[in-house]
């Protein structure tokens, strides 16, 4: 297992532990919908706080996957269970905090901004940089993202393939707060008591994935006749964009 969960007094502790990169590997995220599932359904756990072991949060996909995809035509395998995973935080009747530190990249950014309460060390960095490899956000944080900081930052971040620091990750709603990485762990899961141990869940409205962007990339992906995804020009980016 690479993600370790312990719970003690209503909150879980959800530890994503797959070093030194914390990449989003298929088998990690089967694991990380699995667990988010569980805990759902978990009537002790009022809270939620997820970080990572090591270095950084989540430095996205692993890379060496990607020619067993482009030859087994399984994007449109991976892209489902993609969105699963971040669903499956989204959709959590909890709230959630998310603490991120070192690099948040690619499909690490996209599971940094599928919790309510996103907490990041001073030294972090975000970004999107799959527009640099010819791909685009994969599993489903595009429209997450769009939601959080505006259509104008999004397309920066996802056009460009840049990455941002903490406080500008602040400035334009990405992260919730900015703290020193010395007192970051401590000062989430201080944030984590505060949540009263009361019926917390009527509280929270749930975000559900709209059925419009997976519609809309479906059909992108189904234009690609090997289900491979690696062409996708900037062109293509605006006019999804436009359709959101």
């Amino acid at each position: 297992m690479n993600l370790n969960v312990t719970i003690h007094n209503g909150i879980a502790n959800v530890i994503l532990d797959y070093p030194p990169l914390n990449i989003l590997s298929e088998k990690v995220k089967e694991e990380i919908t699995q667990t988010f599932q569980n805990l759902a359904e978990d009537r002790t756990v009022r809270v939620i706080l997820f970080h990572s072991g090591g270095d950084h949060f989540c430095c996205g996909a692993n890379l060496k996957e990607f020619p067993d995809r482009i030859r087994n035509k399984t994007a449109r395998e991976v892209w489902v269970r993609g969105h699963a995973m971040l669903a499956s935080i989204i959709n959590l009747p909890q709230p959630t905090i998310a603490y991120v530190t070192g690099n948040a990249l690619g499909g690490g950014a996209e599971l940094a901004s599928a919790f309510d309460i996103r907490v990041f060390a001073s030294t972090a960095r975000v970004g999107y940089p799959e527009v640099l490899r010819g791909v685009f956000p994969g599993n489903g944080g595009l429209e997450r993202l769009i939601s959080l900081v505006g259509e104008g930052h999004a397309m920066r971040l996802v056009l460009t393939g840049k990455p941002i620091t903490a406080e500008e990750a602040y400035k334009i709603g990405l992260a919730s707060e900015v703290v020193s990485e010395r007192e970051g762990k401590e000062y989430t899961e201080e944030l984590a008591r505060y949540v009263p141990p009361c019926r917390v869940r009527l509280y929270k409205p749930l975000n559900r994935q709209s059925a419009c962007i997976q519609i809309i990339l479906l059909l992108l992906m189904k234009k690609e006749r090997n289900s491979s995804i690696r062409f996708m020009k900037p062109m293509m980016y605006r006019r999804l964009f436009k359709l959101l």
